[in-house]
């Protein structure tokens, strides 16, 4: 907490330096930031791997994001490349209030790969929360997070979620929106447009593709993470190359979002997580 009140500290001082000074105060984007870290930390799901005939080796593989109460998630299209109807083979991790993580089955509704985006629904009731008094440990409380219809802007302050390098719990970033335009021979991934890619300055792994990129005033998506950039470090051994994220992190924009739910007919739903005893944190003592 202590880093992000320097670095956010740091950004208002030269912020102020500016002629067109920003009304911004610490305190107040810390605050902010911890609002939109709750709120998205309970639409963020992880999307797991199961390699066939081997229950064990279980690996999540990339994030996806609750656009909608009744389970409609999205996540980026190449996450899904092992996909298999009424299989078992690719879940979502739905998390418990216990810290445990129940595997989901769920329906493609549509894969667009020229855009890397995907839209899926989860299969079976996820529906509102209900109190599970005899055992509060497996209660699921969920939230969802509505796509934005203003365009982004660069240098506005963003947060993004995911599960990198396997974790099993969200990982929250703050960074900025640091190009609303891509030119980059490196975003071969996307063939819809590549110059229509944001590109996000904070620091991204495997596992990230498919986060939300959230705008920090209102807490909508504005982007989906789809690849991350990394930058050739060389090691002393030998002067062998090693990937390091090199902070940058291009995300397909939330307009080409609004279009894949608009073929679906599905609307982007803003919904907070339930409060009180209804909170990952902690459980209630007995």
């Amino acid at each position: 907490m202590i880093r992000i009140s320097v670095v956010v500290a740091s950004l208002v001082t030269l912020a102020s330096l500016n002629d067109r000074a920003f009304p911004l105060q610490a305190q107040d984007i810390e605050r902010r930031l911890e609002q939109v870290a709750y709120n998205v930390d309970f639409a963020v799901l992880s999307v797991w791997y199961n390699k066939p005939g081997d229950q064990v080796d279980m690996q999540a593989v990339g994030t996806g994001f609750l656009v909608a109460p009744d389970g409609y998630f999205i996540t980026a299209a190449h996450v899904l490349q092992e996909y298999r109807p009424k299989s078992a083979q690719m879940t979502v991790g739905l998390r418990q209030r216990s810290g445990d993580i129940g595997g989901a089955w769920f329906d493609l509704i549509e894969k667009d790969e020229a855009h890397d985006l995907a839209l899926c629904k989860i299969v079976g009731p996820l529906a509102k929360f209900s109190e599970n008094k005899n055992n509060p440990g497996m209660e699921r409380p969920i939230a969802s997070l509505r796509v934005s219809t203003v365009k982004p802007i660069t240098g506005e302050f963003i947060a993004i979620a995911g599960f990198p390098l396997g974790s099993w719990n969200p990982a929250i970033q703050f960074g900025t929106v640091a190009a609303t335009r891509t030119t980059n021979p490196n975003a071969g991934r996307v063939p819809a447009g590549q110059r229509d890619l944001l590109q996000i300055s904070a620091s991204g792994n495997k596992g990230n593709s498919g986060s939300p990129v959230v705008r920090l005033d209102t807490g909508e998506v504005i982007g989906v993470i789809v690849q991350a950039e990394p930058a050739p470090l060389f090691g002393a051994a030998g002067g062998i190359p090693v990937a390091q994220s090199s902070g940058i992190m291009l995300a397909v924009p939330g307009s080409w979002v609004r279009d894949l739910l608009k073929r679906n007919s599905v609307l982007s739903v803003a919904q907070p997580p339930p409060r009180g005893h209804t909170s990952y944190y902690p459980l209630p003592s007995k």
